[in-house]
C-alpha cells in the first residue's frame, strides 16, 4: 500500500476512534458541532493532500514529460478526429515512452507512445490494467459483459473458450459466405444506382456507409449466431436500424458518452435524456433477439434435431456445445460480436472507398489487379487468391492503419506496476491511442499521415510483388488498430477477411468518386470512427466483370 492509500486508511481509522470517544462523552448538540467541524477539517485536509500535495510533491509520475493544462481528458472526447491531441503531443513533447497529463483535480493520466510502453501495457503486464469501471458499466448497457468488457480471470476463461472459433482455418472457411453476401451487395448497389441516377454517364448517387453496415451485419449474423438478418435485401430492417440509432455519430452522443464516463450509471440512467430512451429501447430489442436465438439453438441441441457439425457451424453453436457459458453469458457474447463484429469492417470499407476517391490512380490499379485475379463477381474465390493480391492487401491495411475503428481507449492500473521502466501507482489511467500510434512519426517517419498502400508491398529484384505485414515499420506495435497481446481483438482476422472480400467486390464492379469533391469529411463517432456526413459517392458500373 503506497503512502496515499495509507493516509486515507489512517484518517478513516482515526475518525472512527474519535467518533466513538466523542459520542460517549459529549451531549448531543455539542457532539454534532464537534463532529461536523472535525469532519470538515479532515475532508479539507484529505482534499488538499489528494489534489495538491500528493500529485505535485510525491507522485512518482510528476517528473515525466508533462502536457500542460487540466482539461485534456475531456478535450479528447470532443477531438475531431479523436486522437488528434495525443498525436500532437507525440510530435511536440520529447518523451521516453510516456507523456503525463492531469485532469481538473490533478489525477494522473499517461499516454503510451513507445514500443516498450505499449508492450508493457498490452502484453507484459496486461492484467495489471483494466478498463475503468465507469467506462465498462456504460458500455455494458450496449454490448453486455462479453469478451471486450470482461477482466482478469473471467477474461482469461472466455478468451480460452472462444479462441478455437476464431482460428485462421475457421476464418478462411467463411470466405464463401463473405463473397456470397458481397455479391448481394453489388446487386443492391446496382438497383440503388438505377433508382438514384446522378444524370452523369449512367452513374448513380449512393450513400455507402449504410450499405457497408448492412453488408457486414449480414455476414456476422450467420457467422456468429447462425441467423441471416437479410438487411441487404430488406430496406426496413429492425436490427440494422437499431445499430444505426445507437452508433450513428453526433455531438449529442459524444456529450452523452462524456456524461456516462464521468457519473455513475444509476444516476445517468435516471436523467430525462432522449439517448437514455434510445439505448433502452434499441438494446432491449437486440438483447431479446439474442436471447431468443440462444433459446432456439438450445432447444435444437437438447432435442438433438441438429447434427453436431450443424450446431458448431457458427460461433454461438461452438460456445454452446463447449458448455463453458451460461445462457446469460451467451447473450452478452452475441451482443458483443454483433456490435463489434460488423461495425469494424463497415467503418473500414467506408473509409477505404473515401481514400480511393481521393486517389483515383490507386483505384484504377486495384481494379486491374482484382480483375486479373478474379474473372468475375460470380467466380468462386479462394482465400489464397484474396490474401495474395499485393495492392488489395495494401489498400486494406493502410485504411485500417489510418482509420482505426476505436481511435482511443483507456486502461487503469489495478495495482502498482511498471511501464517502460517507470513505476506506475495503482489508480493511474493510461491512454492507448490507435489513431496517434498508427500515425506516429516515431514509427512511420514523416509520412505517417499519408495514404500509401505501397508501404505494405515488397518488390524483389525481378519486380515480383508480395504482401508484407509491417508496412515498413520496425515493430508490430506501430499499428494497434486491433491492439496486441492477450487483449487483442479476437476477430481481427475475421475483420481483415471480410474487408478484403468487400473491397474486391465493390472496386471490381464499380468506379466511384465523391458526389461533391469539395465536401469536408469529418471523422467522428461516440465510440467508433465514422464520417459525420455519411459517405455520398457517385458510382458507375464498369462493364466486363
Amino acid at each position: 500500500m503506497h503512502i496515499r492509500d495509507q493516509l486515507v486508511v489512517n484518517l478513516i481509522a482515526s475518525a472512527g476512534e474519535a467518533y466513538v470517544l466523542l459520542r460517549t462523552t459529549l451531549p448531543d448538540r455539542a457532539f454534532r458541532q464537534v463532529f461536523f467541524w472535525a469532519f470538515g477539517i479532515n475532508f479539507a485536509a484529505l482534499a488538499t493532500w489528494s489534489v495538491f500535495i500528493w500529485p505535485l510533491c510525491f507522485n512518482p509520475l510528476r517528473h515525466l514529460p508533462l502536457a500542460k493544462g487540466h482539461l485534456h481528458h475531456a478535450k479528447m472526447l470532443f477531438d475531431s478526429p479523436r486522437g488528434k491531441t495525443p498525436l500532437k503531443w507525440i510530435r511536440t513533447i520529447p518523451n521516453d515512452g510516456l507523456i503525463h497529463f492531469r485532469d481538473t483535480v490533478n489525477r494522473s493520466y499517461l499516454v503510451a507512445t513507445s514500443h516498450q510502453a505499449l508492450l508493457d501495457v498490452m502484453s507484459t503486464n496486461t492484467y495489471d490494467f483494466e478498463k475503468p469501471w465507469l467506462v465498462r458499466n456504460f458500455l455494458a448497457r450496449i454490448i453486455g459483459f462479453g469478451l471486450i468488457l470482461s477482466e482478469g480471470g473471467p477474461h482469461r476463461r472466455q478468451r480460452k473458450a472462444l479462441t478455437p472459433a476464431f482460428n485462421i482455418k475457421n476464418i478462411r472457411a467463411l470466405y464463401p459466405l463473405m463473397w456470397e453476401k458481397t455479391g448481394i451487395l453489388l446487386s443492391q448497389l446496382e438497383e440503388d444506382i438505377k433508382e438514384n441516377p446522378s444524370g452523369f454517364n449512367t452513374a448513380g448517387n449512393i450513400e455507402l456507409s449504410v450499405w457497408a453496415s448492412r453488408l457486414t451485419l449480414d455476414i456476422i449474423g450467420p457467422a456468429a449466431m447462425g441467423r441471416d438478418f437479410q438487411s441487404l435485401t430488406h430496406s426496413e430492417n429492425k436490427v440494422a436500424d437499431s445499430f444505426l440509432a445507437i452508433l450513428e455519430p453526433s455531438r449529442e452522443k459524444i456529450a452523452f458518452l462524456a456524461l456516462n464516463f464521468t457519473l455513475p450509471q444509476w444516476f445517468v440512467q435516471r436523467l430525462p435524456l432522449r439517448l437514455n430512451r434510445v439505448i433502452d429501447t434499441e438494446v432491449g430489442f437486440l438483447r431479446q433477439l439474442c436471447h431468443q436465438t440462444v433459446q432456439d439453438k438450445r432447444t435444437a441441441l437438447q432435442e438433438r434435431k441438429s447434427q453436431q457439425e450443424e450446431l458448431e457451424a457458427d460461433i454461438l453453436g461452438s460456445m454452446m456445445t463447449s458448455g463453458d457459458f451460461t445462457d446469460s453469458e451467451l447473450v452478452d457474447q452475441m451482443l458483443t460480436f454483433l456490435a463489434a463484429g460488423h461495425e469494424t469492417t463497415a467503418s473500414a470499407l467506408t473509409w477505404c472507398c473515401y481514400q480511393l476517391c481521393q486517389h483515383p490512380g490507386v483505384q484504377t490499379r486495384l481494379r486491374e489487379e482484382i480483375r486479373a485475379t478474379i474473372p468475375s463477381a460470380d467466380y468462386p474465390i479462394t482465400w489464397a487468391e484474396l490474401e495474395a493480391m499485393p495492392l488489395l492487401n495494401g489498400v486494406c491495411q493502410e485504411v485500417l492503419r489510418l482509420y482505426p475503428t476505436v481511435p482511443v481507449t483507456i486502461r487503469e492500473s489495478v495495482r502498482d506496476t511498471t511501464v517502460a521502466g517507470k513505476r506506475i501507482p495503482k489508480g493511474t489511467r493510461i491512454v492507448l491511442c490507435p489513431y496517434a500510434i498508427n500515425r506516429s512519426p516515431d514509427f512511420w517517419g514523416e509520412t505517417g499521415d499519408e495514404y500509401s498502400p505501397e508501404r505494405w508491398i515488397d518488390t524483389d529484384e525481378k519486380g515480383h510483388q508480395t504482401c508484407n505485414r509491417n508496412g515498413g515499420a520496425a515493430t508490430n506495435f506501430s499499428q494497434i488498430t486491433f491492439l496486441h497481446g492477450q487483449r487483442a481483438c479476437i476477430g481481427k482476422d475475421f475483420a481483415r477477411a471480410e474487408l478484403r472480400c468487400a473491397v474486391a467486390g465493390v472496386v471490381g464492379r464499380f468506379e466511384f468518386e465523391m458526389q461533391n469533391p469539395n465536401q469536408e469529411i469529418r471523422i467522428a463517432g461516440a465510440v467508433t470512427t465514422k464520417p459525420v456526413e455519411g459517405m455520398h459517392l457517385r458510382m458507375r458500373r464498369v462493364e466486363g466483370w
